[in-house]
């Protein structure tokens, strides 16, 4: 009797032993750490490439952001790695974002994350609209790059705004507001297509897009980096007035986009569509 209960004393011990040892060695587990930082976004973009894009073939524009305390020099960013923040070229921001440092490395190279937590300042540098060349006075004027019209880039169209000005895409859910919405230029570039690193080069990389209007006989040039131009480069206040208040239900109006390079040259045509709803 006295060795069954020397027995189970002994196993009980171990038992709640071996207990603390996993408790001792969850608490041992390295744990993602989260604090609060203040960036400061530049209103100028660079080049950078993905992480396995060895031969650097696929140039994408991004960002230049400085951490307060952390250095003082500019480091690249892609434009959607702080999440919930909208970037616009000549802009110049003051973040307060929360940074999370992983304890373990993503399998995408990721050492950290952001998330915005609030724009402290927000001041335009630059202007989204630049001078027309005055030889431009229709879309025939406008002089294409080599190898171009290409077929590289789609838009998703049509969008649809209501009468309270509120922006749908496609699949009936809700976009950002007239000012934050942005019209991503998707890359659809068939990689079996010859010459596909050197279409995808700097040269044929969309930066400006030349607008042409149904409600207007002008020309206009606006910024289509940081991954589309915004819909208020597109639209502008009055078009956009014009749609919420003057068109009926299920009508359309076709704006044609004609992408350029940082040289102002010529890479594809577009057309984007707006539907009252």
């Amino acid at each position: 009797m006295k060795t069954m209960k020397l027995f189970f004393s002994t196993l009980l011990v171990v038992i709640i032993s071996a207990i603390g040892m996993v408790s001792c060695n969850d608490d041992d587990e390295p744990k993602d750490k989260v604090i609060e930082v203040t960036m400061s976004v530049s209103e100028n973009t660079d080049i950078m490439y993905f992480l396995f894009d060895h031969n650097k073939e696929n140039p994408i524009e991004c960002m230049l952001v400085m951490e307060d305390g952390v250095d003082q020099t500019w480091r690249k960013m892609s434009f959607s790695e702080i999440e919930g923040f909208t970037y616009e070229k000549g802009h110049r921001y003051k973040l307060r974002a929360k940074k999370t440092i992983f304890a373990n490395i993503l399998t995408d190279g990721s050492p950290w994350k952001y998330e915005l937590v609030e724009i402290l300042e927000d001041k335009e540098i630059t202007s989204p609209e630049l001078p027309v060349e005055a030889t431009i006075k229709s879309e025939a004027d406008i002089v294409y790059e080599e190898q171009c019209p290409i077929e590289k880039y789609s838009v998703s169209s049509p969008i649809f705004v209501d009468g309270n000005g509120t922006i749908y895409n496609s699949e009936g859910n809700e976009r950002p507001s007239y000012k934050n919405c942005r019209i991503y230029l998707n890359n659809t570039l068939d990689p079996t297509v010859p010459d596909w690193v050197k279409l995808n080069s700097t040269t044929y990389m969309a930066r400006y897009a030349y607008v042409i209007s149904p409600l207007s006989d002008k020309i206009r040039l606006v910024v289509a980096s940081g991954g589309g131009p915004m819909l208020k480069y597109i639209v502008t206040e009055d078009d956009f007035r014009y749609m919420t208040t003057t068109l009926k239900e299920k009508e359309q109006i076709t704006y044609v986009l004609i992408l350029a390079n940082a040289n102002k040259k010529g890479l594809q045509r577009l057309e984007l569509t707006l539907e009252r709803k």
